[in-house]
């Protein structure tokens, strides 16, 4: 017996992707482009990157979480958090982060031209919704939890008296 997908338009995010794979053989430098269009200072972070392999990896978790997202859900809505708190280390606001999602779409949206049919304009929007929900429910870094504060100071209590 074989569960459905998460995700009900499931089918067309993968036909897209599909699609994209036929007439694209790399898309990563068109994605990056747009990244850095829309968000200038994100391109500082690549400097080490000097080959491309961060940007191609990157690219390949991302499609491996949007398929993982509208499957069968196994780990993307969890991965989706975690990497947008990794990235926060990083100096990636959470704001900028989910936005490589939509870009992703864009991207795709331009190089597949007359290929992109609206039932795949709906199904990413569908998909970047839910993945919009979930990064808005990831609890933030950036700022004090009271709850947790107060234990931090219990924590640090007897190592502050012997300091």
């Amino acid at each position: 017996m074989s569960k459905a997908p998460a995700f009900e338009h499931a089918a067309e995010i993968e036909a897209s992707l599909e699609r994209l794979a036929e007439v694209c053989e790399d898309p990563t430098s068109a994605i990056y482009a747009r990244l850095f269009a829309t968000h200038p200072k994100m391109q500082a972070h690549f400097w080490r990157d000097t080959n491309g392999a961060v940007k191609g990896e990157m690219l390949s978790r991302t499609f491996e979480a949007i398929l993982d997202f509208v499957g069968d859900r196994r780990y993307a809505q969890h991965m989706i958090g975690t990497e947008m708190v990794t990235h926060e280390g990083y100096d990636i606001p959470r704001e900028v982060f989910i936005t490589f999602f939509g870009i992703v779409r864009d991207t795709m949206r331009d190089l597949l031209a007359a290929d992109w049919t609206p039932a795949f304009e709906q199904a990413w929007g569908g998909m970047l919704a839910e993945m919009h929900a979930y990064a808005q429910a990831t609890p933030r870094t950036d700022t004090s939890n009271p709850y947790f504060a107060a234990r931090l100071a219990e924590f640090e209590a007897p190592f502050a008296a012997k300091g």
